[in-house]
């Protein structure tokens, strides 16, 4: 099946790969789903994933070709990506995957401060062994996770479960889907973090003093844990 990438053209084609790198990334939807949905998720998969880099322009009737829909799905598929601020529509030519701005890398950390401290807050006045044992195999199977490249999908994709559990475990719904939201901006440039030499391992050092802080019910000590980490990973993005 022709690669999505066979059918990007425009900003930053020095980081688009080749056909032939990507001839699995994208698949033809099964007949019976909803057609929108599964472009939704198979264009936010390639996002998120970074296979669809920063700054590159997708053609929807290419974007269609490459899934065997019409263009219609596609459109709505794209409409809704930029609800969410993932891709920027452009007229007539389709769209271009968001350029994460440093000043919009700043807002998602003072929005994930305010309300992850929120979040451990109430977490350590209510929090259960159940949950703290919960936290702890998501902790362990984080730290499992391949090094390098290899492994950078699965390590963000449990760090992204381990804080949203968080907001679940404090009974903060309306919390978790504001977090889960700009967690899907922050999928776009997590591995920009993670190649800051010795990051992965300093993620887990932190994440440990969030546990810790949460098991003894400390409700001070979880929100300074808290903010340590996300002002860690916000200047690990900075170079």
């Amino acid at each position: 099946m022709t690669a999505v990438f066979s059918l990007l053209y425009g900003h930053n084609m020095s980081h688009v790969k080749t056909t032939d790198d990507l001839t699995s990334a994208i698949n033809p939807v099964e007949r019976g789903a909803s057609l929108k949905e599964q472009a939704y998720k198979q264009v936010k998969s390639l996002l998120l994933s970074g296979k669809l880099p920063q700054g590159t322009v997708a053609s929807v009737p290419l974007v269609a070709k490459s899934l065997c829909i019409s263009r219609t799905p596609v459109r709505e598929a794209f409409l809704d990506l930029e609800k969410e601020g993932l891709i920027k529509i452009l007229p007539k030519k389709g769209a271009v995957t968001s350029l994460i701005s440093t000043e919009k890398k700043r807002e998602i950390f003072l929005i994930r401060n305010a309300l992850e401290g929120i979040v451990v807050s109430q977490l350590a006045e209510s929090i259960t062994d159940e949950q703290i044992a919960a936290l702890r195999t998501l902790f362990e199977r984080h730290k499992k996770t391949l090094r390098g490249e290899a492994g950078w999908d699965e390590f963000i994709r449990i760090d992204r479960e381990f804080h949203l559990t968080m907001a679940s475990f404090a009974g903060l719904e309306k919390i978790r889907e504001v977090l889960a939201n700009i967690r899907d901006l922050m999928e776009m440039i997590g591995r920009e973090a993670l190649s800051s030499h010795g990051r992965r391992e300093m993620v887990f050092k932190e994440h440990e003093k969030i546990l810790g802080a949460l098991e003894k019910k400390d409700k001070r000590a979880a929100r300074k844990a808290i903010r340590f980490h996300l002002e860690k990973t916000e200047r690990s993005l900075k170079g």
